[in-house]
C-alpha cells in the first residue's frame, strides 16, 4: 500500500513538473516575441518622429540639381528640334504677291528643264498650282506659306528625277488660299509612251487637291506641323525604290503614309494548272475538299524591274523653332 501511494506521488510530480517546464518555455518564447515586435515598433516609432522633425523644404543643394537636370532636358530637346528641322523650308516671310507669281513661273520652267529627257512631263503641268497659273495674286497672308509649298513641291520633285522615274503624271497639295477660287485646276500630263514589250495599264490614280486652311501651320502647344502631298508618278521597280531611298535621305522630314502600285498583270508570272504540291485536303468535318498550299510556281515573281503606277502619300514635317532660355532663369515652379 505504502508502495502503491509512492508511485502515485512521483507520477503525480513528474506530471507537474512538465507542466510548469511547458509554462516556463511558453513564457520564455512569448516574452522573446514581445521583445522583437517591441524594437521593430521603437524603430518605427524613431524614424516617423524624424521624418516628421526634418523640414520640408528643399535645400539649395537639390533646387540646384534640379535646375541642373532641367537645363539638361532642354539642351536634349533643343539639339533635337534642330536636327530633325535642319534641312526644312521656312515661309518666306519677304516674298511679295507678285513676286510669288514669278517664282511660279520660274519655278515650273526650271523643274520642266530639269526633267530632261529621263522624265516624261507635260508642258502644261502646273505641279499643284494650277488656280494661280491664271495670274491672279494670291492674299499678301497666303504669300509665305504658298512660297514654301512651292519650294517643297521643287524639292520633292528633285528627288523624283534623280531617281530616274519615267514620267511624272500628277502632284496634288493642301489648298489653303483665303478665296477658295474656281478649284484645283491641276493639269495632268500626259501618259508617257513607254517601251515595248512592257505597257502599262490604262486606267489612272486620280490625284487631287484638297482643302485645309491649317495646312503646314504649327498648333500652339505643339512642337510640329505637317504639309500633305500626293505624287503620282509612272517608274519601273528600281527607280521606285530610288525614290523610297531618296526620300528617307532628304534632309527635309519626310514620312510616307500611303502607297498605291498598280501593274500589268500579264507583268506578273503566274501558272496555274497541275503542278505539283496543288493537292485537296479533306476536311474530317464533312465540310468538303479543302485546297491546299498553291505551289512554287504558282507564286507571284517580282523584281524583274517591270514598270509601274505608283501614287505615294507623304507628309512633310514642319518643326517649331526652339526657344533658348536665360540659363539663369528659375524653372517653373521654384521661387
Amino acid at each position: 500500500m505504502q508502495a502503491r501511494r509512492r508511485i502515485l506521488i512521483i507520477i503525480v510530480a513528474v506530471l507537474l513538473s512538465l507542466l510548469l517546464i511547458g509554462a516556463v518555455t511558453l513564457l520564455v518564447f512569448g516574452f522573446l516575441q514581445f521583445s522583437t515586435v517591441e524594437a521593430n515598433l521603437s524603430a518605427s516609432k524613431s524614424a516617423l518622429e524624424s521624418l516628421y522633425t526634418q523640414n520640408p523644404f528643399p535645400s539649395g543643394h537639390n533646387l540646384k540639381q534640379e535646375r541642373d537636370n532641367i537645363k539638361t532636358i532642354k539642351m536634349e530637346l533643343t539639339g533635337l528640334q534642330l536636327a530633325m528641322g535642319a534641312g526644312q523650308v521656312q515661309p518666306a516671310v519677304l516674298q511679295s504677291r507678285a513676286g510669288f507669281i514669278t517664282q511660279f513661273w520660274e519655278t515650273q520652267k526650271t523643274l520642266l528643264a530639269g526633267a530632261g529627257g529621263i522624265t516624261k512631263v507635260n508642258k502644261t503641268f502646273d505641279f499643284g498650282f494650277g488656280r494661280h497659273m491664271n495670274g491672279a495674286l494670291p492674299s499678301n497672308d497666303d504669300v509665305p506659306r504658298l512660297t514654301q509649298q512651292l519650294k517643297i513641291v521643287e524639292t520633292l520633285c528633285t528627288i523624283l528625277y534623280a531617281a530616274k522615274i519615267t514620267a511624272l503624271t500628277g502632284i496634288s497639295r493642301q489648298e489653303f488660299e483665303s478665296d477658295p477660287g474656281s478649284g484645283s485646276g491641276m493639269v495632268k500630263s500626259a501618259p508617257a509612251p513607254v517601251s515595248a514589250p512592257n505597257s502599262l495599264l490604262s486606267s489612272e490614280i486620280e490625284v487631287r487637291n484638297i482643302r485645309d486652311v491649317a495646312a503646314g501651320t504649327i498648333p500652339a502647344g505643339q512642337s510640329y506641323g505637317r504639309w500633305r502631298f500626293v505624287l503620282q508618278f509612272t517608274a519601273r521597280e528600281s527607280a521606285l525604290m530610288n525614290v523610297m531611298n531618296g526620300l528617307s535621305s532628304s534632309p527635309v522630314f519626310i514620312i510616307v503614309t500611303r502607297m498605291e502600285i498598280k501593274g500589268d498583270e500579264k507583268l506578273f508570272d503566274r501558272r496555274e494548272g497541275g503542278a505539283v504540291g496543288a493537292k485537296s485536303v479533306e476536311d474530317p468535318v464533312g465540310a468538303g475538299a479543302k485546297e491546299g498550299p498553291k505551289p512554287r510556281a504558282y507564286r507571284t515573281a517580282c523584281g524583274r524591274d517591270t514598270m509601274v503606277n505608283v501614287k505615294l502619300e507623304l507628309d512633310v514635317y514642319q518643326f517649331v523653332k526652339p526657344q533658348v532660355d536665360d540659363p539663369g532663369k528659375k524653372p517653373e515652379g521654384v521661387r
